[in-house]
């Protein structure tokens, strides 16, 4: 969109008129006269501490991005992601849209205080059409219309400081009658007055200076006001008796010294705020369809020949004809003022967040301390539920709902937000606490590293994988290759050796990718899942390598899994894998794929133990983890050579179920025999279990899987598991 407007025009003007409306003219006398002067300077001031906070936030991150059409909502958005920002967004605008009719329904019954014979929807409809047309025609008319209202504002403003007063004397009261109790409930009838700080914020995409303009015009509005606010709860204090304040919420056009320009006042007042809603609501919905953050948006995102978002205004107009014809929406204005300070809270939380991730992207030319950003945000949620608890919690609802929403739709936009680094941020933090607690195996869970020497054994291993470390455990895939060796590396199938531009991709980058799309699945199934890829003179070394380095990180690897090669050439490699992994205090699982059984219906599992087996505490949690993923059968097997040592090997069985805490429904059975001779007679399993000898024999491995004929798990513990933790 073209930039069209300047600091005055489209940031100060809209700002400080949607601040000087019907409350400054209707409800401030009403203020004063239930807490007097004092109260009335209390209550101005944390409600504009509030909106300062808010602007001065606003100011910091719009000097920090470039902001984009739809103020708030590109600022949320480009900070905290689509998700949020569309989440916010969609309540923010709706607020604006219907605001209008608000602002338009006040004028109305002000004109019927001068013309009472009227129609009210009458008049209501003539000013919608009006406005309509204005704010069609174009936004820079708009614009300049307001300069004639903003100097009919002053003169109202002069006309009232300007007024006799009351004719009944009276002592001037700095408090007045105040009662404790009241504070909050006149807060909240105020409050409403200053919820405009984010009028011209809505024009950022049409501001010849977003960086410069927004805070300078903003926070000028806000202490014009903030004068002009306290000045006239000066004169009503002085000048009128409180008793008469609190009954008479017309007294600023009784007193006034000319009436008509109070009512003048009042008229544009309500009309300026309705047509700084009407301008600036659709560029918020403009800025949306921009994104197509649902798939109908982008019907929103239409522009004409005079650059304004004509779609986004007739449908504006639309929500806002419909909010008139229904009459009197209290309980929904309320909510939408939920909205406003929701989306006042989110600026400031934006800014907070920041700042406490102390990321150094985050360099705003315009710096404010992380007090204000906190009070900013704390203020915001409080007032909220002062004003309203019911409506604060729907709100916080609705905006729950949206952000689920888009999270679940695929939108054509992404931005570089901060989701990521907060998300680290804190993963920080609980790391830093968690590392002065000593370690104890009842956390533990299968966090495996695996390497690969096959790319397509990961084909049937990758499934096996996801089902020993659900729901919670972890995976590193790493994959070693030699770097003088590019015969592997350009041998690759599914990738192609160049991009789109013809420009080579880098054999390890290829690697990295085919890694990337085979765990793909796991990922989408919000598994943890890391790859890398590895140059190292040969696979032992660079396995070596990767064990030392990722056993110093804060999440290590517990567990190498390592499956055997279909042919026996690499035996030594798995040896001196598996040898290493126990240096390195990682146990060890090693996997022999049965190529003819696979892992048959993914439902029973042997465990075969012995007493006083070292291993047993990793055998029986990879078991279970099986048994939960697979939803089948565990049976714990064991070999006797005499029978006479049968009762005894069932008792220890039945103890060991018990002191492990096994599921009821975990079979045992006893064989009596030689071991070799009995694996032909095993009963039916998919996946059979067996403890490692401290020296890992990879012949014996293979004779086994050979013999019982399914695939099979050799497994050998470190000091780090505990199945009876």
């Amino acid at each position: 969109m073209a930039k069209r407007f300047s600091t005055f025009e489209g940031v100060f003007t809209p700002c400080l008129l949607s601040i000087l409306g019907v409350i400054m003219f209707l409800r401030l006398g009403w203020v004063v006269g239930n807490i007097g002067f004092g109260g009335t300077l209390i209550i101005i001031g944390f409600a504009n501490m509030i909106t300062l906070a808010t602007a001065l936030s606003m100011s910091s991150v719009v000097t920090n991005i470039r902001i984009g059409a739809g103020g708030a909502y590109s600022i949320i958005t480009k900070s905290l992601g689509l998700e949020a920002g569309g989440a916010i967004g969609f309540p923010l605008y709706i607020s604006q849209a219907i605001s209008v009719a608000f602002y338009i329904t006040g004028f109305a019954e002000c004109w019927l205080f001068v013309f009472p014979s009227h129609s009210l929807l009458l008049v209501s409809l003539i000013a919608w059409v009006l406005l309509l047309i204005i704010s069609y025609l174009s936004a820079k008319f708009a614009f300049k219309v307001q300069y004639f209202i903003f100097v009919l504002i002053g003169l109202s403003i002069a006309s009232i400081m300007m007024g006799k007063g009351s004719n009944v004397s009276h002592q001037f009261s700095f408090w007045g009658g105040y009662q404790p109790g009241q504070f909050w409930t006149i807060f909240a009838v105020f409050f409403p007055a200053v919820t405009g700080v984010l009028a011209g914020a809505s024009m950022s995409g049409e501001l010849n200076d977003p960086r410069k303009s927004i805070p300078l015009g903003t926070l000028a509005a806000i202490g014009v006001s903030f004068v002009i606010y306290v000045l006239l709860s000066y004169w009503y204090a002085k000048q009128i008796p409180l008793a008469e304040l609190r009954v008479n919420t017309s007294v600023a056009v009784e007193m006034g010294r000319w009436k008509w320009m109070v009512v003048a006042g009042i008229m544009g007042a309500t009309i300026s705020s309705a047509l700084a809603m009407f301008v600036g609501s659709p560029r918020v919905l403009l800025a949306m369809g921009k994104h197509s953050i649902l798939p109908f948006m982008d019907t929103f995102a239409r522009i004409n020949k005079r650059g304004e978002p004509s779609t986004a205004i007739l449908f504006t107009a639309l929500l806002a004809l419909i909010t008139i014809l229904f009459g009197s929406l209290n309980q929904i204005a309320s909510l939408l003022t939920m909205f406003f300070l929701i989306t006042y809270g989110m600026i400031n939380l934006t800014v907070f967040i920041e700042q406490s991730i102390g990321i150094p992207s985050f360099r705003p030319t315009f710096q404010v301390p992380k007090i204000i950003p906190f009070f900013g945000t704390v203020s915001c949620v409080a007032v909220m539920f002062l004003i309203d608890t019911k409506f604060s919690l729907i709100a916080f609802i609705v905006i729950f709902v949206m952000y689920v929403v888009l999270i679940k739709t695929e939108s054509q936009a992404y931005f570089p937000d901060v989701r990521s680094g907060l998300l680290v941020f804190v993963a920080e933090q609980f790391a830093k606490a968690a590392s002065k607690l000593p370690y104890y195996p009842k956390i533990w869970k299968p966090n495996l590293l695996v390497p690969v020497e096959d790319m397509q054994k990961l084909d049937f291993a990758l499934p096996f994988l996801r089902n020993i470390i659900l729901p919670t455990g972890r995976l590193t895939i790493f994959k070693v290759v030699d770097k003088k060796n590019s015969e592997e590396l350009y041998s690759l199938k599914n990738i192609d050796n160049q991009t789109n531009d013809g420009v080579p991709i880098d054999p390890k980058e290829r690697l990295n990718q085919e890694l990337s799309l085979k765990v793909k699945g796991l990922r989408d199934e919000n598994i943890f899942v890391e790859t890398a890829v590895v140059q190292a003179p040969e696979v032992l070394e660079g396995a070596v390598t990767v064990m030392q380095t990722v056993g110093g990180l804060f999440f290590p690897p517990n567990t190498m899994f390592y499956v055997l090669n279909e042919e026996n050439d690499q035996d030594h490699v798995a040896g001196g894998i598996v040898e290493k992994a126990s240096d390195e205090g990682l146990s060890n699982i090693v996997l022999k794929y049965d190529k003819n059984a696979g892992f048959g219906l993914e439902r029973d599992v042997n465990l075969w133990v012995r007493s006083q087996s070292p291993n047993m505490n990793l055998s029986i949690l990879i078991a279970l983890q099986l048994k939960r993923n697979w939803d089948g059968v565990l049976r714990i097997v064991q070999v006797v050579y005499d029978e006479q040592d049968m009762q005894e090997a069932l008792n220890y069985l039945l103890k060991l179920k018990k002191i492990m805490r096994l599921p009821l429904d975990v079979e045992v059975e006893i064989l009596v025999g030689n071991f070799m001779e009995l694996l032909k007679q095993a009963p039916k399993a998919d996946v059979n279990i067996f403890g490692m000898q401290e020296k890992p024999d990879i012949e014996l491995i293979r004779n086994v899987s050979s013999v019982i004929g399914t695939s099979v798990l050799f497994l050998r513990d470190s000091e780090n598991e505990s199945a009876l933790a």
